[in-house]
């Protein structure tokens, strides 16, 4: 399994991203606790060979957005 990073996330008032996956939350407008997920290869194996846990990817972007949205209110 691959070690998940904080700097592996792209983070955004228009979102997260898990770059390696692509694994992303977009919130909807004015509700930033509610909006779309994409898997992208969220659970695969990459062709690179790096094979991130999911549980960790969800936990770690759920923290992250927490984080970021935190700081907006």
């Amino acid at each position: 399994m691959t070690k998940v990073t904080r700097d592996q996330f792209e983070i955004s008032d228009t979102g997260i991203e898990h770059k390696p996956t692509g694994y992303s939350f977009t919130p909807h407008p004015g509700n930033p606790h509610s909006g779309n997920i994409r898997m992208g290869h969220h659970g695969s194996k990459l062709p690179s060979g790096e094979d991130y846990p999911p549980g960790e990817v969800e936990t770690m972007m759920r923290k992250l957005w927490a984080e970021h949205v935190g700081k907006g209110e």
